[in-house]
């Protein structure tokens, strides 16, 4: 299973059915049971999930190969660490849930780096918000709707059509300001472009090679190996000629999100001379940044699939 259809597979492995039973017994119930109810739907993904469970496992070893993994682990990972990390991914869809039907009123969110976003709006400057999937993007488009920032979440729909499909449906205003990417079409590029120009943020993931991208991924160290990942977000900012700010939000408890926000780049300029040495060291960045929040929330990482592709180099 390579990186760029594994992670595309393993989002459709997901019961149609199942989330609609989630959504039915949250509503009557509310998130406190649900996060009871969703235990059995975890062990059966976990049970029947052997490559997530190998991919989640080589995943906490190589964090506890770091000294700053290890502290945030406190003991060699073992078989309940990685049911750990697929109950806190099930734990944040299920966040993602409330947020969609608007119980948020008891939600939390802080922010670090707040001067950032001040600067660029009272600078009427747009800039790209390059997250990851690690904690909650959805967290990120909460904070923005309490705090009046105009946010623009570039989405591969196509990838999870089923649990967004569900969430349009439950609150069909959250796709006001999502911007669907289609390689069929330049649209989503105009729509991009108009964005910036209006002095708004764009939000998007960069730690997934999509199934277009396997050529012009580059591969940049990321805890202890080589991982590949794709130079697209930098390409964008460069045409686009905004900065880019680094994004995560951790979940700290069932209430409370932290959201962290870091300048990665001012400008990204790109020459033909040097423009693979110039996206290798900005992928770098966002590495060193992605491994740092992940020391902070271990089990909040969900790439459930050969990230380092490990498994292709190997021919196995």
């Amino acid at each position: 299973m390579s990186g760029a259809t594994g992670w595309t597979s393993i989002a459709e492995r997901g019961s149609l059915l199942g989330m609609r039973v989630t959504v039915w017994f949250y509503r009557r119930l509310g998130k406190r049971w649900s996060a009871y109810f969703i235990l059995p739907i975890v062990a059966y993904f976990f049970l029947t999930d052997r490559r997530g469970r190998r991919a989640s496992r080589r995943y906490l070893d190589r964090l506890y190969a770091r000294p700053e993994g290890r502290a945030a682990l406190g003991h060699p990972p073992r078989l309940g660490d990685s049911f750990l990390h697929y109950r806190e991914f099930a734990l944040m869809i299920l966040d993602r849930l409330s947020f969609a039907l608007g119980d948020t009123a008891g939600v939390e969110i802080t922010l670090d780096g707040r001067e950032h976003f001040e600067r660029l709006m009272a600078a009427r400057r747009g800039a790209i918000l390059l997250g990851a999937h690690l904690g909650s993007f959805d967290a990120l488009r909460l904070l923005a709707e309490r705090s009046g920032i105009a946010v623009n979440v570039l989405m591969v729909t196509r990838h999870a059509p089923r649990i967004n499909a569900i969430l349009r449906r439950l609150n069909p205003a959250a796709d006001l300001r999502v911007i669907h990417s289609d390689p069929a079409s330049i649209q989503w590029v105009f729509q991009l472009r108009a964005a910036v120009a209006r002095g708004e943020f764009l939000a998007i993931l960069g730690d997934r090679v999509g199934p277009e991208e396997p050529r012009r991924a580059l591969r940049v160290p990321f805890l202890g190996a080589a991982a590949p990942f794709p130079p697209g977000p930098f390409v964008l900012a460069s045409a686009l000629g905004c900065p880019v700010l680094f994004i995560v939000g951790l979940r700290v408890s069932a209430t409370t999100y932290a959201v962290f926000a870091e300048l990665l780049a001012e400008r990204v300029v790109l020459s033909d001379g040097d423009r693979t040495a110039t996206l290798q060291a900005l992928l770098a960045a966002y590495s060193r940044r992605l491994e740092a929040y992940c020391f902070q929330g271990p089990y909040q990482w969900f790439n459930f699939y050969d990230f380092w592709a490990e498994d292709a180099e190997a021919g196995r």
